[in-house]
């Protein structure tokens, strides 16, 4: 049994793709908090750590369905 090369595979991670992805994650993010508080009042420590871990996953799917060499 071989193994299939990896090469010529697409990267796992671009990263210029990948900082700009986040960064509008992270203001989205950063804008839904403020709203939130704004709407209900104090945010739980609960809310700021769960923002801050699902908001670089959310940004890390998103940058694989928006990479250019994605395959068909």
């Amino acid at each position: 049994m071989k193994l299939k090369s990896s090469y010529g595979d697409p990267p796992w991670l671009i990263t210029d793709l990948f900082v700009r992805v986040l960064s509008i994650g992270l203001t989205i993010a950063i804008i839904g908090l403020i709203v939130a508080y704004a709407l209900t009042g104090p945010i739980t420590k609960v809310d700021g750590i769960g923002t801050a871990i699902v908001t670089p996953i959310a940004a890390y799917l998103v940058h694989l369905w928006l990479a250019p060499d994605r395959p068909e």
